[in-house]
C-alpha cells in the first residue's frame, strides 16, 4: 500500500464531474523517482464534503460524515485507516478500514469519496493499493519548490497590481 495525500480536489457544476486528485507521498529516502498522482473523478455535492472536511468548517447540522464518525465514536470504535484497493475502470473502490478499541479491525466497502471524507474528518491516513497506482495513476511532476516558485510569481504579480488595472 502506498500513503498518499490529497493534493487538490477540482470543483465542477452541472454533468462535468470534480475530480479528487491524490498524490503519492515522498519517500523517506529522498529518491529521485517522481512522485505518482492519483484522479478520482466523483460527483460535486460528494467533493464539497472532502473539502468541507479538510477546511474543518461545520454546519448548523451534522451531515451524513459527520453522523457516521460520531456513531462510531460512541459506539468505541475509530477510524484507522482509508485504503483504495481495486479499481475496474472508470470505477475505483475503497475500505473503511475501522478498529473497535479490542485491536481488531473491521474493512466495511466504501466509495472512495466517502472514505476520503472521513478521513480528513479524523486525519486519517490514506492508502492506495499499487496496483491501482501502477494502472490508473499518473506521474506527479509538481514539487514543493513549484509551489515555492508559483507563491512567488503571485507576490510578484499582487505588487505589481494597481487600482486602474480593474
Amino acid at each position: 500500500m502506498i500513503r498518499v495525500d490529497i493534493e487538490t480536489i477540482i470543483m465542477a457544476a452541472g454533468p462535468v464531474p470534480s475530480v479528487i486528485v491524490l498524490r503519492e507521498r515522498g519517500a523517506e529516502d529522498a529518491s529521485d523517482a517522481p512522485l505518482r498522482a492519483l484522479s478520482i473523478q466523483t460527483g460535486s455535492y460528494e467533493a464539497a464534503a472532502v473539502s468541507r472536511g479538510i477546511e474543518g468548517s461545520e454546519g448548523a447540522r451534522p451531515i451524513t460524515h459527520d453522523l457516521m464518525l460520531e456513531s462510531i465514536k460512541q459506539l468505541g470504535g475509530k477510524l484507522e485507516r482509508v485504503e483504495i484497493d481495486r479499481v475496474d475502470a472508470p470505477v475505483f473502490y475503497a475500505s473503511v478500514v475501522l478498529e473497535n478499541g479490542g485491536g481488531e479491525e473491521r474493512h466495511i466497502d466504501a466509495r472512495p469519496s466517502d472514505a476520503l471524507a472521513l478521513a480528513v474528518r479524523t486525519n486519517a491516513p490514506i492508502f492506495v493499493e499499487d496496483d491501482v497506482m501502477n494502472r490508473a495513476g499518473s506521474i506527479s511532476y509538481r514539487t514543493e519548490d513549484d509551489k515555492e516558485k508559483e507563491l512567488e510569481r503571485f507576490d510578484e504579480f499582487a505588487r505589481s497590481v494597481s487600482p486602474d488595472d480593474f
